[in-house]
C-alpha cells in the first residue's frame, strides 16, 4: 500500500484523520520513508499536521485555511491524546445558535493544562477545568461524526465563570441575551444545585435579571437558599495575585463606601458597567 491508496482507504472510512503509527503500519516502511511520504503531502497542503505524529487531511476544499476546521477532527485529536473535552465557551453557543460573531479560536474545556494548537488559520485554545465529570453535554452532528457539546445551561455557566475568555462580560451578556431561548429552567437549578462554585450562580443571575429573563434568574436565587454566599466581584480581576491589591484600592482607596456599586440580591460588587451590544 502506498500513501495514496491509504489516504483514500481512511477517507472511505469517513475518516479525516490518523496517527503516524496507523501510517506506518500500514505502508510498512522505514521511519525515514514514512515521514518523506507524509512531508511532501504537507508540502502540497495535502495534510496538515496540527500536532505531533496526529496529521489531517485537508481536502481541496479547505487548502485555503491550510487545515479542516476544528470541529472535524478535535473528537479524534482528544481521544488521541487521552483526555477528557468538550466545547465550550463561545464555540458552545455557537452550536446553539447564540453567537453574534463568529469566534476567532475554537475553544475546547479539558482537564489537562495543554498549550493552544495552530494548524493552518485555524487556532484551538484549551481551558482547563479540574473536573468536568458533571457538566452536562450534548453530542452534536458534524461532517465528520458526532462530538460534545456543553449543554445549553453549562455554556452559560462557563462564561461566566470564565469572561475574560469570552471578550469580557459585555460580550458574555449579548451571547447570553441570545442563549436565553435554550435555557431550561429546571435544568439551570439542578446544574446550580450541584456545583460546589456558586459565584457563577451569583453572577449567571445579575446578567439574566438584566435581560428579563426572571422566571431563570429566580430559579437562581431559589437554589441560593441556606448556602454561604459571599460578596464577589461581577467581573474577575485578570490576576489573582493582584487581586488584594486591587480590591483594596478600588474598596477603601479610591472609592467612598457609598460610591462602591453592590447587588444586594446577588451579592455582587458591580465593578463594570455593562452595555448590551445591539
Amino acid at each position: 500500500m502506498n500513501i495514496h491508496e491509504f489516504l483514500t482507504q481512511i477517507t472511505a472510512k469517513g475518516y479525516c484523520s490518523f496517527t503516524y503509527l496507523e501510517v506506518k503500519e500500514a505502508l510498512a516502511v522505514s521511519d525515514i520513508a514514512a515521514r518523506a511520504a507524509l512531508r511532501r503531502l504537507k508540502q502540497k497542503g495535502e495534510l496538515a499536521h496540527p500536532l505531533s505524529k496526529f496529521y489531517v487531511v485537508v481536502p481541496p476544499e479547505y487548502r485555503v485555511l491550510g487545515c479542516r476546521p476544528a470541529d472535524h477532527f478535535i473528537h479524534e485529536l482528544m481521544q488521541f491524546i487521552n483526555a477528557p473535552y468538550y466545547v465550550g465557551l463561545l464555540s458552545a453557543a455557537q452550536y446553539h445558535g447564540a453567537a453574534h460573531h463568529r469566534p476567532q479560536q475554537f475553544q475546547v474545556v479539558t482537564t489537562q493544562k495543554r498549550r493552544p494548537i495552530t494548524c493552518g488559520r485555524i487556532k484551538i485554545v484549551f481551558i482547563t477545568k479540574k473536573t468536568i465529570t458533571n457538566t452536562p453535554t450534548e453530542s452534536f452532528n458534524t461532517s465528520q461524526g458526532a462530538i460534545i457539546v456543553s449543554s445549553p445551561e453549562a455554556t452559560a455557566m462557563d462564561m461566566v465563570t470564565y469572561p475574560n475568555r469570552c471578550g469580557g462580560i459585555d460580550n458574555v451578556l449579548t451571547v447570553l441575551s441570545d442563549l436565553v431561548k435554550k435555557l431550561d429552567a429546571d435544568k439551570l437549578l439542578k446544574l446550580a444545585l450541584i456545583t460546589d462554585e456558586i459565584t457563577w450562580v451569583q453572577r449567571l443571575g445579575y446578567l439574566l435579571d438584566l435581560i428579563k429573563a426572571n422566571n431563570l434568574s429566580e430559579v437562581l436565587l431559589k437554589s441560593l437558599v441556606n448556602r454561604r454566599v459571599r460578596a464577589r466581584l461581577l467581573t474577575p480581576l485578570p490576576k489573582k495575585s493582584l487581586i488584594l491589591e486591587k480590591l483594596s484600592d478600588q474598596l477603601g482607596k479610591s472609592k467612598s463606601p457609598s460610591q462602591i456599586i453592590k447587588n444586594n440580591k446577588w451579592k455582587l460588587i458591580i465593578n463594570k458597567k455593562l452595555e448590551l451590544e445591539k
